[in-house]
């Protein structure tokens, strides 16, 4: 025969969970991993890709971010004057990420790092990254070429100390050098156009080859409408050209064959402001340009891409012709298209708008577990005996009104489960006494309980031969009637045993509390009048210890106010269907039974 014991495991399963969880809560060590106890401070930096964020879908992986440091996020009084002892750290807290400083003014107060992000995920706001400063004995940890991954061919910064030179691990080289003069630029400085003769070429290498794909992206100002050209490259098999028409980018392509083919001029620059260009080619031809993240114009170039090996000139054509007359800032190239989502979040991490990252308060390391920041160590510290004698009372409270609030919340489930089952049983069978009493299918029912409690009397009544068409006296079915009702009764006591407890929480917790509290302080000032001197530093900790048990009986009370209010109200709803229950089995027996001479 089945028997269901879930009453009793389910009880001993809950007050094992709750003596591990009190268990943990005991000795688990303070909260919040440190990198490396040699770094003072830490900042939290999140990433939020979210349509409140950044607005990116695309899950990206080995991304250069650009980490910006100002007064508003950054203290510069707490790390090295030249930033030699900022670290990235990955979420982990173990994981060092690569980065470069391109710069820093401590002067200033202000800075701008970059920094190589494993993972980027789309749609969340969960992705996060560490940064640590405050170790004056730090030296170096920048390192600009892991910096960068393979597609990144060639990056510009435009500042010192690199200057015009390629930060990657490419380092390709200039065959003119460059005289344009370096300006403030919307990332660090920028370089310096005025069309006659301000031009550099770079010289063709493996990683400038673009045969099966090429980005193009950089920062450009100018001041007024012009005919110019950003890049252009030249070789036997084509020509490439990234130019300006009046105030509108345009990209165009002229392969051996002589045909020219040109995108619409629909990116529009905005003059005196600093736009973001990306001009990508994938190896199956396809031309996309990009003015601030957005997608403009693409175009579909008949063959594919063409074999683009020659020199690549920024700021002019072949034999400087079409010199162009502006600014430019962080170029950088890759040897493969970038995806839309690529493109988006380098205008939202370069951008003004700056929705992608957010920056957490300063930490220390002393301060970065939940104890430390509640100041909980000093106080525990600081509690008297006669408190923690107060604590330890309440303590037995609470954990044996959390025992009661969990073991009562899954009796309570486990009984409601089980009656809803009973109840469509008993309904799917006319003759009232046909389910079997002695199985154990419902034996967390209580209103299985009543019912084998009322076969049982009936039985007793009608005797072993029953026969249907046996009928009882009015005072059977009255003893039948009163024998549910001590069911009923006593099912009803069952359901709100030890409901007391809770009571005794509620009521007795904060009046225990406030006894700490009073003793304490009366405590606290007779040991002042005793010594004669008193000042804020004595009597604080003293004060603090009181005013905890104040605190821990409110610990205790709160959790037993909402559990008996919840608890009640289920009892409640049970007691109410056994009710009505009792009463519409009643009716049924006297229906059935009823009708006999009187006895």
């Amino acid at each position: 025969m089945k028997t269901i014991k879930t009453n009793e495991a389910g009880k001993r399963c809950v007050t094992t969970l709750i003596l591990l969880v009190m268990g943990l809560l005991a000795w688990a060590p303070p909260a919040g991993a440190w990198w490396n106890e040699q770094w003072q401070y830490r900042k939290k930096i999140a990433f939020n890709t979210k349509p409140t964020g950044a607005d990116l879908a695309e899950n990206l992986t080995e991304v250069p971010l650009l980490i910006r440091l100002h007064t508003g996020n950054f203290n510069f009084g707490n790390a090295k004057e030249n930033g030699e002892d900022l670290r990235f750290v990955q979420g982990d807290d173990q994981t060092l990420l690569k980065h470069h400083i391109e710069k820093y003014d401590s002067l200033e107060e202000m800075a701008l790092v970059w920094v190589r992000l494993p993972k980027l995920a789309g749609n969340s706001d969960q992705e996060f990254i560490y940064l640590y400063y405050g170790n004056a004995e730090a030296m170096g940890g920048q390192d600009p070429v892991g910096t960068y991954g393979p597609m990144q061919a060639a990056v510009f910064h435009f500042g010192p100390p690199e200057g015009y030179q390629d930060v990657t691990a490419n380092k390709n080289q200039f065959i003119a050098a460059p005289v344009g003069a370096m300006i403030p630029a919307n990332i660090g400085d920028g370089a310096s156009f005025s069309g006659a003769g301000d031009s550099f070429s770079i010289q063709a290498s493996p990683s400038l080859d673009f045969s099966k794909g090429f980005a193009i992206a950089c920062w450009v100002r100018i001041a007024a409408p012009q005919q110019g050209l950003l890049f252009s490259r030249t070789s036997p098999q084509g020509r490439l050209d990234i130019g300006i028409d009046q105030t509108k980018v345009y990209c165009r392509v002229v392969k051996a064959d002589g045909k020219t083919y040109l995108t619409e001029e629909s990116a529009e620059l905005t003059l005196q402001n600093w736009n973001q260009l990306v001009v990508t080619g994938a190896g199956g031809g396809v031309i996309s340009v990009y003015l601030d993240g957005v997608k403009t114009y693409y175009m579909q170039l008949p063959g594919g891409l063409p074999a683009l090996s020659g020199d690549l000139i920024v700021g002019a054509g072949p034999d400087q012709t079409d010199g162009f007359v502006g600014e430019l800032d962080e170029v950088q190239l890759y040897s493969q298209a970038l995806t839309d989502g690529w493109v988006r979040a380098m205008y939202a991490n370069q951008g003004p708008d700056g929705r992608l990252m957010n920056f957490d308060v300063e930490m220390m390391p002393e301060k970065s577990g939940f104890l430390q920041n509640m100041h909980l160590s000093t106080i525990l510290k600081n509690i008297t005996l006669d408190g923690w004698v107060i604590i330890g009372f309440l303590g037995v409270m609470g954990f044996l009104g959390w025992i009661v609030i969990l073991s009562k919340s899954f009796t309570i489930y486990l009984a409601n489960k089980d009656n809803k089952a009973f109840i469509r049983a008993f309904a799917g069978h006319e003759d009232i006494l046909a389910l079997n009493t002695d199985q154990g299918d419902f034996d967390n029912a209580p209103i299985f309980r009543i019912y084998r409690t009322g076969c049982r009397t009936l039985h007793q009544w009608l005797g072993k031969a029953t026969s249907e068409n046996e009928k009882l006296s009015p005072k059977k079915i009255e003893g039948v009637r009163s024998a549910l009702e001590r069911s009923l009764m006593d099912e009803t006591n069952s359901l709100n045993a030890w409901l007391m407890i809770l009571t005794m929480c509620i009521s007795g917790g904060p009046f225990l509390g406030l006894l700490g509290t009073v003793w304490g302080v009366m405590t606290t000032f007779a040991a002042l009048a005793e010594s004669g001197e008193a000042n804020l530093a004595a009597i604080a900790p003293g004060v603090a210890s009181a005013l905890s048990t104040t605190v821990f009986g409110l610990i205790v009370a709160i959790p037993a106010l909402f559990g008996y209010n919840y608890l009640a109200s289920r009892v409640k709803q049970a007691t109410i269907d056994l009710s009505v229950f009792v009463d519409d089995f009643g009716l049924k027996i006297d229906l059935t039974y009823g009708g006999g001479h009187a006895a």
